[in-house]
């Protein structure tokens, strides 16, 4: 059996929790330990703050790793061929058939268990071995899932970029008098028509027409609002492929804009570009990135329009990888320190009542010397 880099991570940090083996059924962790992105396993954008993870009641698949490293895939016929023998122990079985499985395999006492389906887990261990403890292992590799290897970062290197000509794709075919909700079906039908697996989360195309009730507040957004000039359109967007998730965001304004809402597009750009800047690996801490998204902002003349203050905690952004969001989010006295490989998620924002919201979101890896935007859409544009 193929022991990787990753397996030999994860084995450390199965020993340093003292366990005798982790349980997984269809999530994250399933995937990051099986080293398989082929299968798909249902999820929804927020997975990792869900209290109900997932949507299986029973798994379909599930990976087991000991103590000593080995591991152990059982599944159903018809998931079979997702999984690679080479790295694990590969049990085809029916799904009324996995009870009498597990005791097969299951070679401890103490075993670490995901929230996916662990309510089955718990009550079929205890069938399989009543003297088994059960313990929550939804977080044990949280620390080293937050550092990408380099197949990692080349999934969502590409993308981030199938995202950047998505939009671009959407920006051009955009036309007066269609509806809000057109606008995100063609973010639909291209992810679609390009064999996309699924979205990171629902896609906003946020329409909000000067001078009217409707832009009087950030939310809601109103589905069946026409696009007409005076409009600004704050993207939200993200796809899943491959395992991956991206997550994206720019605002584009249909018509002329109002100069100093257009200088504070240009201002909320180079509060991003100037937090880009100011990444130092192994020094700068995820609680101080908004702060200089902040300092920027004020230098400019437009903090007062920032969506969320200094103080505020909500909507500053988060790491990315097999979950559109994970943790440490972006969020004050944050102190995870920003180390190479690491993937996360920057969106500040900016509110002008009566004339709209604006939104900026990249995918930034943290380098060994600094920090790189893998969104490449263009920051200039902005009036179409």
């Amino acid at each position: 059996m193929i022991i990787t880099q990753r397996r030999k991570n994860c084995l450390e940090e199965v020993r340093k929790s003292e366990l005798d083996g982790v349980l997984f059924a269809t999530g994250a962790d399933f995937q990051y330990l099986a080293e398989c992105t082929s299968y798909f396993w249902q999820r929804n954008c927020m997975n990792s703050q869900a209290k109900v993870w997932g949507s299986h009641v029973m798994p379909e698949a599930m990976i087991y790793m000991n103590k000593e490293g080995k591991t152990t895939i059982l599944t159903i016929p018809s998931k079979k061929d997702h999984f690679d023998t080479a790295k694990n122990d590969v049990i085809v079985s029916y799904l009324d058939q996995f009870e009498d499985e597990l005791a097969h395999i299951i070679d401890g006492k103490k075993i670490g268990i995901g929230r996916d389906c662990a309510d089955w887990f718990k009550d079929t261990l205890k069938i399989v071995d009543p003297q088994i403890e059960t313990c929550d292992a939804e977080e044990i590799f949280d620390d080293i899932r937050r550092i990408k290897d380099a197949s990692e970062i080349a999934q969502m290197r590409k993308l981030a970029k199938f995202t950047d000509d998505a939009i671009m794709h959407v920006v051009r075919n955009m036309r007066e008098g269609m509806t809000m909700w057109e606008c995100e079906r063609m973010v639909i039908d291209y992810g679609l028509s390009h064999g996309i697996q699924d979205l990171s989360f629902p896609p906003t195309c946020g329409f909000k027409t000067r001078n009217t009730e409707n832009a009087q507040n950030i939310e809601p957004f109103e589905a069946e609002r026409k696009l007409v000039p005076g409009t600004m359109v704050a993207f939200d967007i993200g796809y899943m492929d491959q395992g991956y998730c991206s997550d994206w965001g720019r605002t584009v304004y249909y018509g002329k804009a109002p100069e100093f809402v257009k200088k504070g597009y240009e201002a909320l750009q180079a509060a991003q570009q100037h937090m880009i800047a100011s990444i130092k690996p192994g020094v700068t801490r995820f609680g101080e990135l908004y702060d200089f998204i902040c300092d920027k902002a004020d230098e400019l003349g437009y903090y007062d329009y920032l969506r969320f203050k200094r103080e505020d905690s909500g909507g500053n952004g988060h790491n990315i990888g097999i979950d559109c969001h994970e943790s440490p989010w972006i969020t004050p006295g944050q102190q995870t320190v920003m180390q190479p490989g690491m993937i996360f998620c920057s969106e500040p924002k900016m509110f002008f009542p009566n004339e709209g919201y604006m939104r900026v979101e990249d995918m930034i890896l943290v380098t060994e010397t600094g920090a790189e935007s893998l969104s490449k859409f263009p920051r200039d544009l902005f009036e179409i």
